[in-house]
C-alpha cells in the first residue's frame, strides 16, 4: 500500500480494483486487511493530503470499504487506537499542514491558514472518513462512555471557534476582500455536521438516570463557558475574542420598578457594530444539540448542569485557561450572548450597515443563513436564546438583547438615533428585534420533549412545505433544494406520503416546464409569516396569501382579515414554561414603547409612514402572541396585587409610562388614528382576546377610560373583521354563533347560485324553441350562408406585409427595396411508400379519411405506435399473468425518401440597404471572433435573423402588388375540361408558336415576362423596370436592341449594344432608378449564389455554356419552383391530424406566417424568371432555360396528344425527357403553373385536373406492378365499413384498373383474374376484399394531393375558399375538397379513363396511355418495349422497374420512431446491440429517431474522418438534418451543416422533471406530448436549423457545440 504512489495509473486502478473484488470480499482477508490499513492510513493521508498528483486513485479510497464494516470498525478502534489517530490526522493537518500521529497534537495550536491547510479541499475526504464512523454503533457507544473521546473531538471542534472575524468598516470601503472565508465557511461546515453526530451518539431514555448524557452536557458547557468569557483568548488570538468578558449594569426600567426596589440587569459589554464578531460557533452548536437531546428534562436539573463557580471552571481541562471571576448565572449570560449577538449583527447587515465590508460579508450572512446551513447555524443560535429564555432570568435575557440591539433608548421612550444609524436602519434594526422575540416564541417545532412526540420531524417537514410553497407551485427539483433535501428526499420514507397529503401535483404542460407542487389550499391556514427564514418582502407574501384565501372562505374583506398565531402548547420539559418571558414587565416595557414610537412622529421624520405602518404590525402579532399564550383567568388571581401570578394582558392594562399611559391606553390611540387603518383589525382581535380572557379586569379599564372622556370604538363581533381556523377557548359561544351565521350565509349563496343557473337553462331553452329568423332577420342571409355554404363570388384583396425595418427602425414603403429572410436547404423529410414494407404499407389502410380532423387518439399513429407487446410477467406469489410493454419501434427506412430544396422563413422585414450593412457586420465579427463555432456560415451565404435568431440564407424582396382573394376565381372555366383536352389546348399551343414564328431570334417568352412585371409588381418599381428593360418588339427585319442602361457590376452591356437617343428619355431620374434596380438585380443574384452554394435541385448545371450566357446570368430558375412545391408538401405533411373549424379546409390552422412565407417565395419564382430573362432581349441564361422548362413540361403532360406530339417531340422523349409519372405529381403541378400555364395562358383549373390524374394513374401503376407485395396486407383487412364505397364505385374502380393493365407492354397480370388479358374488368364479388382496402389507399394519396393543391391555389391564385359551415362536416375530406376545388368526384376520375361508345380511347385515356408508354421508355427499362432474349421475364423487368421510379408519396401521418414508454427499456434495448464498426459493446450508444439505427455516437471506435458517429450516419440518413438520442446523457442531439445543439430528451421522471445525464437515479418516462412538440414538429417544420442556430447564437463558446 506504501508504494501506490509510485505507481502508474493503471496499476493503482487495478489494484484498488482487485482489493475491493476480492480481498474484500473474503472475510478473513478482510479483516487483516483492515487492521493493516489502519495501521498505514496515517502515512497514506499524509501522501493523499500533500504529495499525491491523482488523488482520485489513491488507495485510501478503499476507507470507504473498511469503515462501513461494523467488524472492522470495532476491531480497528480497539487494537489500532483508529478513532483518536483520524482526529489527530485532522487536527494536525489543520494546525501545522503536516500529518501527524496523536503524539503530534500540541495543545495550544491553531488554524494554520497561512499554510493553505484550510483551504485544501482534499481534507473533506476524512471528515468523511469521520463521519462514516460516528455512524457506527460501536463508535456511538464509545462516545458515550469514554471521557477522552469526548474531549478529543472538543479540542477539534475548537478550532474553527470564533474564526474569522469581522470588524465593521466606517468610512472608508475595505480595500481587500480576501476569500479565506469560503473555506472556513466549507471546513465549519463538515465540523457542524460531526457535532450533530456527536450529539446523536447519546439519547434520552425516560425513568433513567442518563448519567452519559449529562456527564456530556456538563463538558461541553464547560469547555464552551471557558471560550465564552475569554479564557482561550492568547491561544486562538486570531479569532473574535479579544480581551475577557466584562459586565456593565444597565439602569433600571420603569416597568419593572415597585415600591420595594429598583432592579438593575447585568449585561455583557459589548458593541455588536464596532467590535470583532464571528459567524463559526461549533461549541455552541454542539451544546445545543445536545441539550436539544436531553430537552425531556426539567429546568432546575439543566440548571444545574449549565451552571459553574470559578473554581470548577479552573479544574483541568483545559489548562492555562484565564477565568474571571462571576457568579454562575453570569456565566451563561456570557455563553448565550455569542447567539444574541449573530442575530443582532444579521439585523445590521439586513439594515445595510455593513455595506462597506463588501459582497463577501454578505455570502457569509447568505452562507450562514442558507437552507444547507441554517439547521447547523442560525436555527442552534436561537434555540441557544429559548434555551437562555428558560435557564436564565428572562429579564436578564430581555436586557441582554436590548443591549446588544442598540435600542436601550428606545425601550425608555427617549426615539433618538443611535450613533452610526441612520432613521431607516434604526426601524429596521427594532423590527428585527422585535421580529426575533416573536421567533423565540413561536417557533417551537424542535421544542416538544423527545419520545414523547415521535412526529417532530414530520412536523418539521411539514411546516417546511407549507413555507415554501404557500408563494406559489414549485418543481420538485426546486422543492428539494428549498428543503436542503438536495434530491435526498426519496431517503425519507414519509416525505412522499406528505407531500402526496399537503400538495396537488400539477403535470406539465407546456414544452419546457415541469410538473409542480401545488400547496392545497386548506394548509394555507398554517402558515407563520413570521418564521424565521423569511425576508420581510416574503413575509408579507406570505401574509397576502393566507388573507386572500380566507377572504375567499369567509366572504369578507382581505384587508379585514388577521392573521392570528397559531401555537402549539407545550405540555412538559424544558421549555414548558417558554412564554414566561412575556409575562415579564421588561416585556411589557419593550411592547409599550414600541408602539408609542408612532405617537412621536416627530422624532423620525424622514421615516416614510408606511414604513412604521409595518413595524407596528410586526409588534401588533407580538401583541397577539403574547395574549394568546397568557392562560391567566380573573378568577384565577387574588385581589391582592402583589400575590397575582405573572399576568401579560394584566401588564397591559395595568403598567403605566412616566405620564400614566399604557398599553390599553396606546392600542385605543391606534384605534383613533386613520394613518395606520390596516392595523385596527389586528388591534380590535387583540381587544376581543383580552376580553375573553379577563373579561372583569377588560370592563374595568374600558369604563374608566369612558370616565375619562375617551370612547373605546365598539367591539361588536361583525365588526372584529378577523378570522381564525383555531378558538382559542373552549366552549366559546360567540365562535359558535359566528361560525353558524357563516354557514347560513354560505347556504343562502350556494341557494341563489342554483336559482340563477335554472333561471339561465330555461332562457336557455326558450331561445332554442324559437325560430332564428324571428330574432335575427337582418342577419338571416349570413345565417343561411353559414349553413348552406356561399357558393356566390366574393373578392377582397390580400396585402404583401409591410412595417418597421427591425435595424433600422424606418418604415418600409417604396422609396426603399425591403423583404424578409428565408432559409432554402435540401430536405430529406419526404417519404416514400415501400409496397413491398406490410408496415408502412398497412398505415395506408388505417390512414383517416379526413386529415383535418384531430388525429390524437390514434397518435403515435402506425408503426410508432405499433411498438406494444405483450409479455409475459411473474408475480410475487409465483403465478404468471400477461401485462403490456412498449419497445423501442421501426423506423422509416431512408432509402425511401426523397431529397428536395424547401424554404422556411420567420417573417421579419428589414431594408435591403439594412440587410448589407448586417451581412457586413456579421463578416466582421467572424473575423474577430476565429475561435467561436458561430451559428451562420458565411460561404453558405447564411446568416442569422437579428430579431428572433432564425437561421436564414435568402433575402426575398417584397415588391408585388395586393393579391386579389375570390371564389371561385380560377376554378370556374369557361370551356368545359373535355372540350379543351380535345381541342382547346392544341389551338392554344399552336397559336403561340405561330404567333412567335416571325420572331427569329428572339425569346418567345418576353412578352410575358414584361406583362407579369407591369401587373404583379408595384407601379413605381414596375413602370422603372419596363422603362429600363423593355425592348419593343420589332419585326425581323427590324434590328435588335435594348432599352437598358447599363447596371455596371450587375448586368453589364454587350460590347454591340449602342442605345439610341429615343430609348432614354433626357429627362428620366435616371441615377435613381439605377440604384433601385441595382439593389434589386443584386438580391437576385444573391439567391442564385444561394441556390448554388447550397447544391439545390435542378435540371440546369450551374456551368452551362450558351452563347449568350454572362456570368452575372440569373440561373437555375427552376430551383424556386420546385423549392415552392416542397415547401406546400412539407406544410402538408405538418398539417396531418391537425383539427380544423367545421367549415373550413387545412388553411385554417395553417400559421398566417407560413402562407405569407409561400406566398412571397410563389411570387419570387416568377420574378425571378422575369426580371432575369428581359436581359439581352430574352437573349440570356433565364430565358432559355425558362423555354427549355416551357416546351418539356408541354411534353411531359401532353406526351402523345394528337394535336401537339411530332415526330421531333417524340424523339425528344424517348431519348432524354424524364416522364411525369416518375415525378412527384405535386411538384410538377407546381412548376406548370410557374412556368408553362403563365407561358401558353393554359387554365390552372384543367391542369390541376390533369396533374389530379396523373397522380391516380402513377399509383394505379404502382400497386398493379407489384399486387403480391400488398396481398397479405391486404387479407388481414375485414369487410368494408358502412358507406365506405360504394358497388359502382368499385365496378369504376376496376374498370380502371384493368384499363391501366393493358396500357403497359407487356400487360400486368392481376392475382385473382386467371384471364388477365383479356378481362375488362376485376369481378367485384370476387376481388372485393382487394378492391374496398385498394379504394381506401387511392383515396388517401388523392386526399393528400388536393390538400396540397389547395394550399397552391390560395398562395398562387388567391383563391378564398369559403365556409361551408355545419352541413357537410360529416363527410370524408376528399369528398369536401373535391367540391371545394369543383373537380369530379374520385370514381368520376376513375370513369374518365375509358373507351368511347365506338371502342376507341377518349383523349384522357389517350393522356395516360401517353403517360405510361413515355415512363417506359425513360424509367421502365427500354426492353420491355423490344424483343428480349428468351429467358428473361419481360414483366419482371416492369415490375422492379416501377418498384424503383413511381415510388409515390407516402400520405399517412409522419412520425418519428417510436419510442419506449420506460427510460430502462430504451436501455435494455440498446445494450442488446453491437457497434456496427467493431461488433463490441457499443460505448457511447446513439439512436437515430428517423431510422432507428443505434451506433456508438463519440466515440474513438466510430470516429473516422474527423466525424463521430452521429455526421456519418446522417450523411446516409436525413444527408442535411440529424436527430438523434443519446442513451449516456438522456439528451437529443440536432444536427445540420456540421452544427449541432443538445436538448434535454422527452424523458421525464413521474415529477414531470428531465434528467439530462442520468444524475438524479429516477426512472423516466416518456411525454409524448413533449416528443412531439420538441422533436416532430421542429422536423416537420424544417426547424432543427433554426434550432441550432439559436442555440449556439447564445453561447458564446470557443471549443464548439462539443462542449455545451
Amino acid at each position: 500500500m506504501l508504494f501506490d504512489l509510485r505507481l502508474w495509473k493503471k496499476a493503482r486502478v487495478g489494484l484498488r480494483d482487485l482489493f475491493i473484488s476480492t480481498v474484500v470480499s473474503v472475510p478473513q482477508f478482510k479483516r487483516i486487511l483492515g487492521l493493516r490499513f489502519a495501521g498505514l492510513y496515517t502515512l497514506l493521508a499524509q501522501l493523499y493530503l500533500i504529495a499525491d498528483r491523482e488523488p482520485d486513485h489513491s488507495i485510501i479510497n478503499l476507507s470507504i470499504q473498511m469503515f462501513t464494516t461494523a467488524s472492522i470498525v470495532e476491531e480497528n478502534v480497539e487494537r489500532a487506537n483508529f478513532l483518536t489517530s483520524l482526529m489527530a490526522i485532522l487536527y494536525t493537518f489543520l494546525t501545522q499542514r503536516q500529518v501527524g500521529h496523536p503524539w503530534d497534537v500540541s495543545a495550544q495550536a491553531t488554524l494554520a491558514f497561512d499554510a493553505g491547510s484550510v483551504a485544501n479541499r482534499r481534507m473533506y475526504f476524512f471528515f468523511g472518513d469521520l463521519r462514516r464512523l460516528f455512524d457506527n454503533a460501536y463508535i456511538q457507544e464509545k462516545l458515550c462512555n469514554v471521557e477522552r473521546y469526548q474531549l478529543q473531538f472538543l479540542d477539534l471542534i475548537r478550532l474553527p471557534q470564533g474564526t474569522c472575524p469581522n470588524v465593521r468598516a466606517i468610512g472608508d470601503h475595505v480595500e481587500y476582500e480576501n476569500d479565506v472565508w469560503i473555506g472556513a465557511s466549507l471546513m465549519t461546515k463538515d465540523i457542524n455536521k460531526l457535532c450533530r453526530q456527536f450529539a446523536a451518539s447519546f439519547q434520552w431514555v425516560d425513568e433513567e438516570e442518563n448519567l452519559s448524557l449529562k456527564q456530556v452536557i456538563r463538558r461541553v458547557a464547560k469547555a464552551t463557558i471557558i471560550n465564552s468569557v475569554g479564557g482561550e483568548r492568547l491561544r486562538f488570538d486570531q479569532a473574535e475574542i479579544k480581551r475577557e468578558v466584562r459586565f456593565i449594569t444597565k439602569d433600571p426600567f420603569l416597568f419593572e420598578n415597585t415600591p420595594f426596589s429598583e432592579p438593575r440587569h447585568s449585561v455583557v459589554e459589548f458593541v455588536v457594530e464596532s467590535e470583532p464578531i464571528s459567524f463559526h460557533h461549533a461549541l455552541h452548536y454542539t451544546l445545543s444539540w445536545l441539550i436539544d437531546v436531553a430537552k425531556n428534562m426539567s429546568v432546575d436539573e439543566l440548571r444545574s448542569l449549565l451552571r459553574f463557580s470559578v473554581q470548577e471552571l479552573k479544574e483541568s481541562p483545559p489548562c492555562k485557561a484565564i477565568i474571571p471571576d462571576l457568579d454562575p448565572e453570569s456565566y451563561l449570560m456570557a455563553l448565550f450572548d455569542f447567539p444574541l449577538r449573530v442575530c443582532a449583527w444579521l439585523a445590521q447587515m439586513k439594515a445595510g450597515m455593513w455595506v462597506r465590508n463588501g459582497l463577501s460579508l454578505r455570502h457569509q450572512m447568505g452562507t450562514y443563513r442558507g437552507v444547507s446551513n441554517r439547521d447547523f447555524g442560525h436555527h442552534r443560535d436561537v434555540f441557544l436564546l429559548q434555551t437562555a429564555m428558560n435557564v436564565c432570568d428572562p429579564s436578564r435575557v430581555l436586557a441582554s438583547a436590548i443591549d446588544r440591539f442598540g435600542m436601550d433608548d428606545w425601550m425608555r421612550g427617549s426615539y433618538n438615533i443611535r450613533a452610526g444609524y441612520e432613521p431607516s436602519q434604526q426601524i429596521d434594526v427594532a423590527e428585527d428585534f422585535i421580529h426575533l422575540l416573536i421567533v423565540i416564541l413561536s417557533d417551537r417545532t424542535s421544542l416538544h420533549p423527545v419520545g414523547r412526540d415521535s412526529k417532530a420531524h414530520e412536523l418539521a417537514l411539514r411546516r417546511d412545505i407549507t413555507h415554501i410553497l404557500c408563494f406559489k407551485p414549485l418543481s420538485f427539483s426546486d422543492l428539494n433544494s428549498r428543503l436542503g433535501l438536495i434530491d435526498k428526499s426519496t431517503d425519507l420514507e414519509d416525505f412522499q406520503d406528505i407531500l402526496d397529503e399537503m400538495t396537488n401535483y400539477k403535470a406539465p404542460e407546456g414544452l419546457s416546464d415541469s410538473g409542480s407542487f401545488e400547496l392545497k389550499p386548506e394548509f394555507l391556514g398554517d402558515v407563520d409569516p413570521f418564521t424565521a427564514h423569511y425576508s420581510k418582502n416574503q413575509r408579507d407574501e406570505a401574509e397576502q396569501a393566507y388573507r386572500t384565501w380566507m377572504a375567499k372562505r369567509s366572504g369578507k374583506p382581505a384587508e379585514d382579515i388577521v392573521l392570528e398565531p397559531k401555537l402549539r402548547p407545550i405540555e412538559s420539559g424544558l421549555f414548558k414554561d417558554l412564554s414566561s418571558f412575556t409575562k415579564t414587565p421588561l416585556f411589557a416595557q419593550i411592547i409599550f414603547y414600541s408602539l408609542a414610537h408612532h405617537l412621536n412622529p416627530h422624532l423620525s421624520p424622514d421615516t416614510p409612514a408606511t414604513r412604521i405602518e409595518a413595524f407596528l404590525q410586526v409588534v401588533l402579532h407580538l401583541v397577539l402572541a403574547a395574549v394568546l399564550e397568557d392562560q391567566t383567568r380573573d378568577d384565577d388571581v387574588d385581589t391582592d396585587m402583589a400575590d397575582q401570578s405573572p399576568s401579560f394582558v394584566l401588564n397591559v392594562i395595568q403598567k403605566r409610562s412616566e405620564l400614566g399611559n399604557t398599553i390599553f391606553n396606546v392600542l385605543v390611540r391606534m384605534l383613533e388614528n386613520s394613518e395606520i387603518k390596516a392595523c385596527h383589525p389586528r388591534i380590535r382581535l387583540i381587544f376581543h382576546r383580552i376580553q375573553q380572557r379577563r373579561p372583569r379586569s377588560y370592563s374595568t379599564v374600558v369604563s374608566s377610560l369612558f370616565s375619562q372622556g375617551t370612547r373605546l370604538p365598539a367591539l361588536a363581533l361583525d365588526r372584529l373583521g378577523f378570522e381564525s381556523p383555531r378558538t382559542p377557548i373552549d366552549g366559546d359561544q360567540e365562535a359558535k354563533e359566528r361560525q353558524a351565521r357563516e354557514h347560513r350565509k354560505q347556504q343562502a349563496l350556494d341557494r341563489q347560485a342554483r336559482v340563477m343557473a335554472q333561471f339561465q337553462q330555461q332562457q336557455q331553452n326558450f331561445m332554442n324553441n324559437q325560430d332564428i329568423a324571428e330574432w335575427e332577420e337582418d342577419g338571416s342571409d349570413e345565417v343561411a350562408s353559414v349553413i348552406t355554404g356561399a357558393t356566390e363570388e366574393h373578392k377582397k384583396t390580400w396585402k404583401y406585409p409591410s412595417g418597421n425595418c427591425i435595424l433600422c427602425q424606418e418604415e418600409t414603403n417604396d422609396t426603399r427595396l425591403f423583404g424578409t429572410f428565408a432559409l432554402m436547404s435540401n430536405s430529406r423529410m419526404f417519404r416514400q411508400t415501400d409496397i413491398q414494407d406490410p408496415d408502412f404499407f398497412g398505415e395506408l389502410l388505417i390512414t383517416p379519411s379526413s386529415l383535418d380532423r384531430a388525429a390524437d387518439d390514434i397518435r403515435p399513429f402506425g408503426v410508432a405506435g405499433q411498438n406494444r407487446k405483450r409479455v409475459d410477467r411473474q408475480k410475487s406469489d409465483g403465478s404468471k399473468a400477461l401485462s403490456e410493454q412498449q419497445v423501442l419501434g421501426k423506423g422509416f427506412p431512408p432509402s425511401h425518401t426523397s431529397r428536395g430544396p424547401v424554404s422556411v422563413g420567420c417573417g421579419h422585414i428589414m431594408h435591403y440597404s439594412c440587410f448589407e450593412l448586417y451581412c457586413a457586420a456579421t463578416q466582421r465579427r467572424q473575423h474577430h471572433q476565429i475561435a467561436r463555432n458561430h451559428p451562420e456560415r458565411l460561404d453558405l451565404k447564411e446568416f442569422v435573423c437579428p430579431l428572433c435568431k432564425a437561421l436564414g440564407n435568402t433575402f426575398l424582396p417584397i415588391i408585388w402588388r395586393g393579391k386579389e382573394e375570390t371564389y371561385p376565381g380560377i376554378l370556374h372555366t369557361d370551356i368545359a375540361f373535355d372540350d379543351w383536352l380535345s381541342s382547346g389546348v392544341g389551338l392554344t399551343v399552336s397559336r403561340f408558336f405561330k404567333r412567335e414564328e416571325g420572331r427569329s431570334g428572339a425569346n418567345p417568352h418576353q412578352e410575358q415576362f414584361i406583362g407579369h412585371i407591369s401587373k404583379a409588381i408595384i407601379p413605381p418599381l414596375a413602370s422603372k423596370l419596363t422603362s429600363l428593360f423593355q425592348t419593343p418588339l420589332m419585326s425581323p427585319t427590324s434590328p435588335q436592341g435594348s432599352s437598358r442602361n447599363s447596371l455596371q457590376g450587375r448586368f453589364p452591356m454587350d460590347d454591340s449594344f449602342n442605345p439610341t437617343p429615343t430609348m432614354i428619355s433626357p429627362s428620366h431620374p435616371l441615377s435613381t432608378d439605377v440604384l433601385l434596380i441595382d439593389e434589386l438585380i443584386s438580391i437576385y443574384a444573391r439567391i442564385r449564389e444561394t441556390i448554388r452554394t447550397n447544391k439545390l435541385s435542378s435540371r440546369f448545371s450551374n456551368n452551362t455554356e450558351l452563347p449568350s450566357r454572362q456570368v452575372e446570368d440569373l440561373g437555375n430558375t427552376d430551383t424556386l419552383a420546385k423549392t415552392l412545391g416542397n415547401s406546400i408538401a412539407a406544410t402538408e405533411i405538418s398539417q396531418r391530424g391537425v383539427q380544423s373549424q367545421p367549415g373550413l379546409t387545412l388553411l385554417d390552422k395553417i400559421p398566417a406566417s407560413v402562407m405569407t412565407h409561400l406566398r412571397i417565395l410563389s411570387e419570387t419564382a416568377s420574378s425571378y424568371i422575369a426580371i432575369g430573362g428581359m436581359r439581352n432581349s430574352g437573349s440570356n441564361a433565364p430565358a432559355s432555360e425558362f423555354k427549355d422548362t416551357v416546351q418539356n413540361q408541354l411534353l411531359q403532360i401532353f406526351a402523345i396528344h394528337p394535336q401537339i406530339a411530332t415526330d421531333e417531340a417524340d424523339h425528344k422523349i424517348r431519348l432524354r425527357l424524364p416522364s411525369a409519372l416518375s415525378q412527384d405529381p405535386f411538384v410538377f403541378f407546381t412548376e406548370c403553373s410557374v412556368a408553362c400555364v403563365p407561358a401558353f395562358n393554359l387554365d390552372i383549373h384543367h391542369i390541376l385536373r390533369l396533374c389530379y390524374l396523373l397522380q391516380i394513374v402513377k399509383v394505379a401503376l404502382y400497386m398493379i406492378a407489384l399486387p403480391d407485395a400488398f396481398a397479405f396486407e391486404m387479407r388481414r383487412v375485414t369487410g368494408p365499413s358502412e358507406g365506405k364505397a360504394s358497388r359502382e364505385a368499385l365496378q369504376v374502380f376496376s374498370r380502371f384498373l384493368m384499363q391501366s393493365r393493358r396500357f403497359c407492354n407487356p400487360v400486368l397480370p392481376w392475382p385473382t383474374c386467371e384471364d388477365a388479358a383479356g378481362s375488362a374488368e376485376i369481378p367485384v364479388n370476387q376481388s372485393s376484399g382487394f378492391l374496398i382496402p385498394l379504394y381506401s389507399v387511392f383515396s388517401a394519396y388523392a386526399l393528400t394531393f388536393l390538400r396540397k393543391a389547395a394550399i397552391l391555389l390560395n398562395v398562387r391564385y388567391g383563391v378564398d375558399f369559403p365556409d361551408t359551415g355545419f352541413g357537410d362536416m360529416d363527410e370524408p375530406e376528399l369528398e369536401r375538397l373535391t367540391k371545394a376545388l369543383n373537380l369530379p368526384s374520385l370514381p368520376a376520375m376513375f370513369a374518365s379513363v375509358g373507351d368511347t361508345p365506338e371502342n376507341e380511347l377518349n383523349t384522357q385515356s389517350q393522356m395516360v396511355a401517353g403517360w405510361i408508354q413515355h415512363w417506359q421508355w425513360r424509367e421502365g427499362h427500354p426492353m420491355t418495349m423490344r424483343n428480349l432474349p428468351s429467358g428473361i421475364d419481360r414483366q419482371e423487368v416492369l415490375r422492379q422497374s416501377a418498384y424503383r421510379s413511381l415510388k409515390p408519396e407516402h400520405p399517412a401521418i409522419f412520425e418519428l420512431i417510436g419510442l419506449p414508454k420506460q427510460f430502462d427499456t430504451l436501455i435494455y434495448e440498446v445494450t442488446r446491440r453491437r457497434c456496427p464498426t467493431t461488433g463490441n459493446r457499443l460505448e457511447d450508444a446513439a439512436l437515430c429517431l428517423f431510422c432507428g439505427d443505434v451506433f456508438c455516437s463519440q466515440a474513438s471506435c466510430c470516429h473516422k474522418g474527423g466525424k463521430g458517429g452521429c455526421n456519418q450516419h446522417m450523411q446516409k440518413c436525413g444527408i442535411d438534418t440529424g436527430l438523434f438520442l443519446n442513451i449516456r446523457k438522456c439528451c437529443v442531439l440536432y444536427l445540420h451543416n456540421k452544427n449541432g445543439s443538445f436538448n434535454p430528451a422527452p424523458y421525464l421522471d413521474k415529477y414531470g422533471e428531465p434528467d439530462a445525464g442520468l444524475r438524479r437515479g429516477r426512472q423516466l418516462f416518456l411525454n409524448q406530448k413533449r416528443y412531439d412538440a420538441l422533436y416532430r414538429n421542429i422536423w416537420l417544420q424544417q426547424g432543427i436549423p433554426t434550432t441550432i442556430a439559436r442555440k449556439l447564437e447564445a453561447d458564446i463558446n470557443n471549443g464548439g457545440w462539443e462542449t455545451m
